[in-house]
């Protein structure tokens, strides 16, 4: 029997989605004017500008990359000629061609900063879905030249999109304290999963009022419209802006880079003064003019030059040697590669599920409530992941990956189990809340809290190509389990992958101890470094910390 059908229900559901996206817009803008980062407006409304813009080009990534998911469905299979394991072949390929492009983008999107890597990324995206449209607009073959004309398209549309991948946490490192980096994720993950909402719900909308095309040729078109914000209203860093940076390494790092400064402006002067004391002798004797005077400036120029070049990373091997000598970064690795197949093995083929098991159209209250159960339960999980890891774990991350991924083994078995429809649509829609808390716990905040601001695009590309690899397998393996077993071989295929996730976090759970107080030479270096910070936020940052 169909499900019944709701045309109302899309509306109450996407006035409901903008309503929590607003809520977490003002969280972000309130919050911080409270002790002890008390940040003036003017500052505040910078930094939103700047975050809102990325986030929201990313959520429209999210638009122009799930939408294959709409493609993913029986009716779409007969259109193109494809059974679900030869479908499964496409999304594989283009997955593990962004697993390898998020990792070595990821070192570029380091040296060149998020605001170029989101214009870049957005705009090839943009093209990418268009161009698509056009092929299935026009399309008449079937079978194999379909297999190997989306392999190209959707791969040429997900190289682009892993420079937004990494882009978001390069501009989020810098212009958030990592005290702030957990709720900063919830909060950057709610704008994030309205992506989910574009590419799930109003595709399927889309999809259902019009031909296939649309939901390529739509997204499409915002993505290229959002690289043009990228680049009026995106700042790479808190310097850019003409604000000090606020992250404790990029503010050692303005200290050294201040300090570097003043000794070559001392030493030109001192430079100066002597040459014009030698150029008085040689005048008062009668001799030539000094030519070689002016040619300690040249250097301190030169040296001036090549330091004031925009260079966001750090060196490869050391960048190398911050992450692979890190044996927790290397766990988490592997946790990621549950993540991918866990997440992607729900967001590809949940659609799929509702559609042969449950016999629900697009435009179905049990397909809409599922769609939307995903968004919001993925907006929360992030969210509620930040908050807790912050205020109840000490900004540690670790738990609250272990908890969500047991959390998300038990609503497999819901799932599984269910004799209901919507029994089955709330397991689905809690997996989308526990995955997306280990996502953005693990891939974003993680990353950027081993890295650091010069080496976060570089980790979040490790982990999130690691991640895809997961969700590579997926295609194949998912589709050939539900070819075969149908939809309990499908969620049997998710359940282990998630026990072992958690089960892998477990060594990492514990609490280090408390550190020994430190001895007099220790204290002593521990008191340098405070006064070089507390001087960094004194003099530098003022104007940011006292209106």
């Amino acid at each position: 029997m169909a499900e019944a059908e709701a045309p109302w229900l899309g509306s109450v559901i996407t006035v409901v989605v903008c309503a929590i996206l607003v809520g977490a817009c003002i969280l972000d803008l309130t919050h911080n004017r409270k002790p002890p980062n008390k940040y003036p407006y003017k500052f505040i409304l910078i930094r939103f500008a700047n975050w809102i813009t990325v986030g929201l080009t990313y959520a429209c990534t999210y638009f122009g990359r799930y939408n294959m998911s709409l493609v993913n469905t029986p009716d779409s299979h007969d259109l193109l000629g494809l059974t679900k394991t030869q479908f499964g072949i496409v999304t594989t390929i283009r997955t593990l061609i962004y697993a390898v492009f998020v990792t070595v983008n990821g070192v570029i999107v380091d040296k060149i900063g998020g605001q170029a890597a989101s214009i870049v990324g957005a705009t090839g995206s943009g093209v990418a879905n268009v161009i698509t449209g056009i092929y299935l607009s026009y399309m008449k073959g079937k079978g194999v030249v379909n297999i190997v004309a989306l392999t190209f398209f959707f791969s040429f549309n997900d190289y682009f999109q892993t420079f937004c991948t990494t882009a978001i946490c390069k501009v989020g490192v810098n212009w958030y304290h990592l005290t702030e980096r957990g709720l900063f994720s919830g909060i950057f993950g709610i704008v994030i999963s309205f992506g989910l909402f574009l590419a799930l719900q109003v595709n399927g909308m889309i999809k259902a009022g019009a031909h296939l095309s649309s939901v390529f040729f739509v997204p499409g078109v915002i993505l290229s419209f959002f690289a043009l914000l990228c680049v009026f209203f995106v700042k790479a860093t808190p310097e850019d802006a003409g604000w000090p940076p606020v992250d404790d390494e990029s503010i050692a790092e303005a200290a050294e880079r201040q300090k570097r400064k003043d000794e070559r402006r001392e030493r030109r002067e001192a430079e100066a003064a002597s040459a014009f004391k030698d150029d008085s002798i040689n005048t008062a004797n009668g001799d030539s003019y000094n030519l070689s005077a002016g040619n300690g400036n040249k250097a301190g120029t030169n040296e001036e030059e090549e330091e004031e070049k925009v260079d966001y990373g750090m060196p490869l091997k050391e960048l190398l040697r911050r992450l692979f000598c890190n044996p927790t970064f290397l766990l988490l690795c592997v946790v990621d590669f549950c993540v991918g197949w866990c997440r992607d093995g729900i967001i590809q083929n949940y659609g799929m599920y509702f559609k042969t098991d449950w016999l629900a159209s697009e435009s179905s209250v049990l397909y809409q409530m599922a769609s939307t159960g995903i968004t919001i339960g993925s907006m929360f999980g992030s969210l509620g992941a930040g908050v807790v890891s912050d205020y109840c774990c000490g900004s540690r991350r670790p738990p609250v990956a272990f908890a969500a991924l047991v959390l998300y083994t038990g609503m497999i078995l819901i799932a599984y189990f269910a004799k209901a429809g919507w029994v089955a649509c709330l397991g689905i829609s809690l997996t989308s809340f526990c995955f997306s808390c280990v996502h953005g716990i693990i891939t974003s905040t993680c990353a950027m809290d081993l890295a650091g601001p010069r080496a976060t695009a570089t980790a979040v590309g490790i982990l999130d190509g690691i991640q895809k690899i997961g969700s590579a397998l997926t295609g194949v393996c998912m589709g050939a389990l539900y070819d075969k077993y149908g939809a309990r071989g499908w969620l049997t295929g998710l359940f282990p992958v998630s026990a072992l996730g958690a089960l892998l976090l477990i060594p990492i759970l514990p609490k280090g101890k408390k550190k020994a107080a430190p001895g007099k030479e220790e204290m002593n270096k521990e008191e340098g470094k405070n006064v070089v910070e507390e001087q960094a936020l004194t003099d530098e940052t003022l104007p940011l910390i006292k209106e």
